[in-house]
C-alpha cells in the first residue's frame, strides 16, 4: 500500500476512536441509559468504565479504518 492510503486508514481509525470516545462519554454520563448505575454496583467500577470505553473506541476505530479502506479501494471503480 501508498503510504498516503497507509495515512488515510490512520486518519479514519483516530476519527472512529474519537467517535467512539464520544459516544462511551455520553453513555455512561447520561443518567437515562443507567449504565453509570450498573458500573457503581460493580465490585471493580474502575476496571469495568476503563473496559466498556476502550471498547467503544476500538470498537469504533476499526469499523471506521475498514470503512475508509473500502471506499478507497471502491472509488477508482466504474
Amino acid at each position: 500500500m501508498k503510504p498516503t492510503v497507509r495515512l488515510e486508514l490512520a486518519g479514519n481509525a483516530c476519527m472512529g476512536a474519537a467517535l467512539g470516545l464520544t459516544f462511551a462519554l455520553i453513555l455512561t454520563l447520561t443518567p437515562a441509559f443507567g449504565v453509570s448505575a450498573l458500573i457503581a454496583l460493580s465490585p471493580n467500577p474502575d476496571d469495568i468504565l476503563l473496559t466498556i470505553v476502550a471498547t467503544c473506541a476500538l470498537m469504533f476505530g476499526i469499523g471506521a479504518a475498514l470503512t475508509g479502506l473500502v471506499f478507497r479501494l471502491t472509488e477508482d471503480m466504474p
